[in-house]
């Protein structure tokens, strides 16, 4: 689905996790934040970032991402326009025409179903 920006977002910081299905990652469920449906992870790497928390699951008293996944978020500008892929607790995985991809959050873009 096509949206287009209508409030700028800036990544909050770079060298994002990235993580393959299956692998384990480190929940910090104490860190704070006021976007519900998601929780701080480490990678095995030592990469952290915001992960979807209905994609990690715990067997045998670890936790792990139940798909792949990257933790990278666009920064991006009113009125550029993008491609979301799909919604996931308030954030859009979106595409830009050059190919870039990166969350950005669903309140910070109008999709052509609210014009």
């Amino acid at each position: 689905m096509k949206v287009s920006v209508r409030k700028a977002y800036k990544r909050p910081y770079e060298n994002p996790m990235a993580v393959l299905s299956g692998e384990q990652v480190f929940p910090d469920f104490g860190k704070p934040t006021d976007i519900a449906g998601w929780v701080w992870c480490t990678a095995g790497d030592g990469r952290s970032g915001w992960t979807p928390t209905r994609w990690i699951t715990q067997t045998n008293g670890k936790w792990h991402i139940c798909r792949d996944y990257n933790s990278i978020e666009l920064t991006i500008e009113r009125g550029d326009l993008l491609e979301a892929i799909f919604e996931e607790s308030g954030f859009y995985w979106a595409e830009r025409e050059n190919g870039d991809t990166g969350w950005i959050p669903c309140d910070n873009v109008t999709t052509a179903e609210e014009t």
